[in-house]
């Protein structure tokens, strides 16, 4: 199965059936499949070939969901750019993609007017709205053909080209084919994530993002209805979850803190929600207790890396009701299809309880970085992708992540995993985010350090935190200093960057 066939089918099967809910568009299987193939036919007809990069920088909407479906009919590879990136990263990435064609929102016209004499590579330039001298979205669409596109695709050919969040380290290209991402979606649903055509799923995490375009596609592939918002706003979630009656999402850690503080959160009727899944780096103790404290037992925790297409682990509901198979702080179980081991530095399997790096082997696992054969070969030797990610295994198979490698904090001769920490912190009833990191010091080598968001209105001392702590860590544990920041530097997926918190203040 191609990624294009998904709509191509839907059209034919459920042909009223709504799609596609943003604003005041409501688009069905059947008007979605159109403009899809337009677009598509568009494309080929500017003389965007298989195999070339379209590079898309826009926030989520109607029209960014179509272009995911036309690039993968058309044999096309998308180049999703983060809407946060200054106008180096985004010169970056379209520039290392070699993409020929760049769509963007009417918002970034100015921004991308500026820096056109660096994008030499770009013959096509569309625009989503209007801008002076760029082709418009809508009037090229309106010019082609709603037939099918004459493209030959392989479920091998490459389909998106999503760049790392660049968290450790400089962006890479993660290749992503058709078979990889289809086998992610597959895998998923059948390891029991519960989906069906009745189902309205909310997409929280930017399309920019791999796991913000394939955790709908889990909802697509079966006919039901994907939600989009525009911008983020905990406001417009709660009346948007209450007016289409969502029943799922996958959110990040970050997004739930606006949400679960937001004034007057506790007057929508969000009882229509029954599924949120958890994305990114693993939610605080405290984040979902105070989650689950307003919508409901519905978090369900998971763990991927775009580099496995997203989704690597997810609590088997399987094995009976959720609240029974969740273990506190567990990332759940492997996927069905998905090999995962847990090994030391001389690539040996740890024994239950041991912290190891996190291996994946799976159809899902990327074909390489983007024109980075060295990198690639490193991080899938011995036909495993290593993710640089620490974890522990429990009796039963669950898995613990317990943070990333470049992330242990080494203090005193001892590791210090930074998620136990944020974990404490996140309980502390004043504390909206938190993220722990080592700073140099010269007698420790390092020094435990916290950056704590407060709730609105809500007061805490350094004092304060080093206290709650100290209650409940060993010493060794225990921040040495606590800065007190309005909020966390972010990615465009909502992971915190610590490499940001680093640079400024170690």
């Amino acid at each position: 199965m191609l990624i294009g066939d998904i709509v191509s089918q839907n059209a034919i099967k459920f042909p009223n059936q709504t799609a596609l809910i943003c604003g005041d568009t409501r688009l069905t299987y059947l008007e979605l499949n159109s403009q899809v193939n337009r677009l598509a036919n568009a494309l080929l007809g500017i003389g965007v070939k298989k195999g070339d990069r379209v590079a898309v920088l826009a926030d989520n909407c109607p029209e960014y969901v179509a272009v995911y479906f036309a690039v993968a009919k058309g044999g096309i590879i998308i180049v999703p750019i983060n809407t946060t990136l200054d106008s180096e990263g985004v010169s970056y990435t379209i520039n290392g993609s070699e993409a020929n064609t760049l769509i963007f929102s009417e918002k970034y016209a100015d921004f991308i007017n500026s820096m056109r004499s660096r994008l030499s590579m770009i013959k096509n330039y569309i625009v989503i709205g209007e801008a002076p001298g760029v082709a418009n979205y809508h009037e090229i669409v309106s010019r082609h053909s709603s037939d099918e596109p004459e493209a030959k695709v392989s479920e091998d050919d490459i389909a998106w080209l999503c760049y790392t969040s660049g968290t450790t380290g400089a962006p890479k290209g993660v290749m992503l084919s058709h078979k990889n991402i289809i086998s992610n979606v597959k895998d998923m649903i059948i390891s029991g994530y519960p989906t069906g055509r009745n189902e309205i799923n909310f997409s929280l995490v930017p399309l920019s993002h791999a796991t913000g375009m394939l955790h709908p596609l889990l909802y697509y592939i079966v006919g039901a209805t994907n939600v989009l918002l525009e911008r983020y706003d905990p406001k417009l979630v709660l009346e948007t979850i209450q007016r289409e009656r969502v029943t799922a999402c996958l959110i990040t850690s970050p997004l739930l803190a606006p949400i679960i503080d937001y004034p007057g959160v506790r007057n929508y009727d969000v009882s229509s929600l029954r599924l949120v899944l958890g994305g990114g780096a693993p939610i605080p103790e405290g984040s979902a207790r105070k989650f689950n404290h307003i919508f409901g037992d519905v978090i369900m925790p998971g763990y991927g890396m775009t580099e496995a297409s997203s989704f690597v682990m997810i609590s088997p509901l399987l094995e009976g009701p959720l609240p029974k198979v969740r273990r506190a702080g567990s990332s759940g179980k492997e996927l069905v299809n998905v090999e995962v081991r847990v090994v030391n530095e001389e690539g040996e399997d740890v024994a239950p309880g041991e912290v190891g790096e996190v291996l994946v082997a799976g159809d899902s696992v990327m074909k390489g970085y983007w024109h980075m054969p060295e990198e690639t070969a490193k991080t899938l030797e011995g036909g495993y992708l290593h993710t640089g990610d620490l974890a522990t295994k429990d009796e039963e198979g669950y898995y613990y992540i317990t943070g990333r490698k470049k992330d242990m904090i080494l203090t005193a001769g001892k590791g210090v995993a930074s998620p136990e920490i944020e974990n404490v912190i996140s309980l502390h009833p004043a504390v909206s985010e938190v993220a722990v990191i080592g700073v140099p010091d010269k007698e420790s080598g390092e020094l435990v350090k916290a950056f704590v968001a407060l709730k609105e209105g809500e007061k805490a001392t350094e004092q304060d935190i080093i206290e709650w702590c100290a209650s409940r860590l060993e010493d060794y544990k225990v921040p040495k200093s606590v800065n007190f920041i309005d909020s966390l530097p972010k990615t465009a997926s909502g992971k915190i960057q610590k490499t940001a918190l680093r640079d400024r203040y170690s």
